[in-house]
């Protein structure tokens, strides 16, 4: 190893070697030293760029340490949100104001679990979360259109011409299959018609012809499922809703999509 000023040093080549990491990346790691605190080149030899080995392992330790955050595939094992969903999430930022990475190390971000909770809480409670959408059911299901229009609240009439002339926000099939006379049959991902609803603006939507919403007080009044998310929030009054959602599903079934909305009834309405 050479030695510079009588302290053993590295080129972005030895580095490379020596940790794994592409050039390209390294150099783009020392593009932006002021932000991820990389350090200074230690000087040159033979007009190569070096740094010193002990000062840039250490750093590189720091800026590769995750032991505290979680990427957006722990944020989904744990809280049980679906990676579609998490990051349509991220892609919305700039109107949901979804909290920026703690650290982004290649291609993958990391957040503070914290911080990313009490995000997630606020943006729930302030969801404008038509209540005619149902909730029910598991979000890999793949449903048909007018199965997606009876979700929605929607009369299946009036959503007929969505693959033709999609609005805003409407999901892509998640399987097309045609049949021997021509026909399309398109079915869709029951978690990206709840995306949809949640996206999409408000108003558009008719219920289905001859229903009537219930007589509820509150969104899952007299429902079971709100008695559970009742004991739990009781028992657990300093988890994060997103947390308990995601317990509840694992331990009664259903999603963590569904079981936020429940607790966060729970929250507001924690006794009839």
């Amino acid at each position: 190893m050479a030695t510079l000023n009588g302290r053993p040093v590295l080129t972005r080549r030895e580095l490379a070697d020596r940790y794994g990491l592409g050039i390209t990346h390294l150099e783009k790691l020392y593009r932006e030293r002021e932000l991820n605190g990389h350090p200074e080149a230690a000087g040159t030899i033979s007009r190569a760029l070096v740094w010193c080995a002990a000062d840039w392992h250490q750093w590189y330790e720091r800026h590769t340490d995750t032991a505290a955050l979680e990427s957006r595939a722990d944020l989904q094992s744990r809280t049980g949100v679906g990676l579609s969903t998490l990051a349509l999430l991220w892609k919305d930022r700039g109107s949901n104001q979804h909290p920026e990475p703690e650290k982004t190390i290649g291609n993958t971000m990391y957040w503070n679990p914290e911080t990313w909770d009490s995000w997630y809480e606020g943006y729930r409670a302030n969801q404008q979360w038509r209540t005619d959408v149902d909730l029910s059911g598991n979000a890999e299901d793949l449903i048909s259109l007018s199965e997606a229009a009876r979700v929605l609240g929607m009369d299946p009439t009036s959503i007929t011409k969505y693959p033709a002339r999609p609005p805003k926000h409407w999901p892509t099939p998640a399987e097309e299959t045609t049949t021997p006379k021509g026909f399309v049959k398109r079915k869709y991902r029951r978690g990206d018609i709840w995306t949809y609803a949640e996206r999409r603006e408000r108003g558009g939507g008719r219920p289905a012809a001859g229903t009537t919403k219930p007589d509820r007080r509150y969104p899952y009044d007299g429902d079971p499922r709100l008695d559970q998310a009742r004991a739990a929030v009781k028992t657990n009054p300093e988890t994060p809703a997103a947390q308990l959602a995601g317990r509840l599903a694992r331990e009664h079934g259903g999603t963590a999509g569904t079981w936020s909305h429940i607790v966060r009834s729970a929250q507001q309405h924690p006794e009839d």
